[in-house]
């Protein structure tokens, strides 16, 4: 965690799908991460959008939940929004999609892949999330993340950049 990080994990969702994202905050947290889940961090008197952006500030590592629920949430579209505004350049932080059901994935994170955490796939899927939630931006291995190498300008000393200069996993 960088020194500005507070948690390794935020999990942006739906109030809706509450029952499927709480066991996942559990797990993270038993394997030792330190996860911002609104029921843990959120109390009584407090600014939601402001405890949020705080949260988002002070995050690695922004689980975007996508479900039917959380596409048609505010809330889930204002926390992706602001975390990528954050680090665009994903050097920091790691924006990860956890698709929660079959709905059509639709806007600007259509384009990135995603981990499918429907429930015959969870099991299987979880090491990846966990895998990816754990490592810092530069620590991964390379199968473990997509580069796709896009023109360069001739003076660049990387000579290669990740398609909107995203981590993909």
């Amino acid at each position: 965690m960088s020194p500005k990080s507070t948690h390794d994990v935020f999990l942006s969702h739906s109030t809706k799908d509450k029952a499927v994202v709480r066991p996942l905050a559990e797990r993270l947290r038993q394997d030792g991460l330190k996860v911002w889940f609104d029921e843990w961090v959120l109390k009584p008197g407090d600014s939601i959008p402001a405890k949020i952006e705080e949260g988002l500030e002070h995050s690695r590592v922004l689980v975007l939940c996508m479900s039917a629920n959380a596409f048609g949430s505010d809330w889930a579209q204002l926390e992706a929004g602001t975390f990528r505004f954050r680090d665009p350049l994903n050097k920091d932080r790691r924006l990860i999609l956890l698709r929660l059901d079959d709905s059509a994935i639709k806007g600007s994170i259509a384009q990135f892949p995603y981990i499918d955490w429907l429930p015959p796939d969870r099991e299987q899927e979880y090491a990846k999330l966990l895998g990816n939630c754990q490592a810092g931006p530069m620590e991964l291995p390379l199968q473990s993340s997509i580069r796709l190498k896009v023109g360069c300008c001739k003076n660049c000393p990387r000579r290669q950049h990740a398609l909107g200069d995203f981590q993909f996993i």
